[in-house]
């Protein structure tokens, strides 16, 4: 009986030797990320896509959980370029921002709504415009603020781009209930007011 005593600290400590042995090996991120651009199925002409769900999106450098970029992110709303898709949920993407910086990685495609591909049908720009401002609209009402000032960039960003977006969208409703394609382009757009 003692010498059993005297065993388990030293089993403990062989079992906790092997432990890392069993965690998962460290992804390589880099080579992920270029193996799975080769074999991804591409969308040729790409796909228009928007972000659904709740919370932030995180932009990955590789399709995998590990390669997060904690940093690098989209929102609900926001409007992305689907270029390929894996078979196992991932979708190389690409995100022009205001300022026209364009940002590329791989996102969870279960959070995307899939559009049609670009080169489609064009709808009437006033049509087109108040998608954009949609989107503007969802996009800086999402986002949070980091500090005082960022808040009140956002709050006039908020004003600018979603006073008057209802009465715009039920307008042009009225205005091309003829129209198949815009009454379409319009319809999963949602009163923000």
């Amino acid at each position: 009986m003692d010498r059993t005593l005297h065993l388990l600290p030293l089993c403990g400590l062989l079992l906790s030797l092997s432990l890392p042995a069993l965690a998962e090996p460290a992804v390589d991120c880099a080579a992920l990320g270029e193996k799975a651009s080769r074999e991804a199925g591409d969308y040729r002409p790409p796909l228009e896509a928007k972000v659904i769900g709740t919370g932030r999106l995180h932009f990955h450098s590789a399709p995998h959980a590990a390669c997060m970029d904690k940093k690098l992110f989209v929102i609900p709303g926001d409007g992305l370029t689907v270029y390929a898709a894996t078979e196992d949920g991932w979708a190389q993407v690409m995100y022009i921002a205001k300022d026209g910086e364009d940002y590329s990685g791989w996102v969870e495609e279960q959070r995307l709504k899939l559009g049609g591909h670009y080169g489609g049908a064009q709808l009437p720009a006033d049509a087109s415009a108040l998608i954009q401002r949609h989107e503007e609209c969802q996009h800086f009402a999402g986002e949070e603020p980091y500090d005082a000032e960022r808040r009140a960039e956002l709050e006039k960003a908020v004003e600018e781009s979603c006073t008057g977006v209802d009465r715009q969208l039920a307008t042009l409703r009225q205005q091309y209930k003829d129209d198949p394609e815009v009454l379409q382009a319009l319809a999963p757009l949602e009163n923000l007011e």
